[in-house]
């Protein structure tokens, strides 16, 4: 994971198929401010995902198991 300054979180970058961005928001948001989806591409279907440091772990578990083919990028 890339270290951001001035703060205790981290960035995943990922992808998904860019029919499934709706989705995997919609299903994150459900998780209640767990992290922060931002779309870097969405033609392609590239995002990233802003997280606190005590929440990284359940994060990693949850993104194993959505119901989305989800391509972890950078941890």
């Amino acid at each position: 994971m890339q270290k951001t300054a001035g703060n205790n979180g981290s960035t995943i970058l990922l992808s998904v198929e860019p029919r499934d961005i709706d989705l995997f928001n919609k299903l994150l948001e459900g998780y209640d401010n767990l992290a922060m989806v931002t779309s870097i591409d969405p033609g392609i279907g590239r995002l990233a995902l802003r997280v606190a440091e005590n929440a990284k772990k359940d994060l990693m578990a949850i993104l194993h198991c959505l119901p989305i083919p989800v391509s972890i990028e950078s941890v």
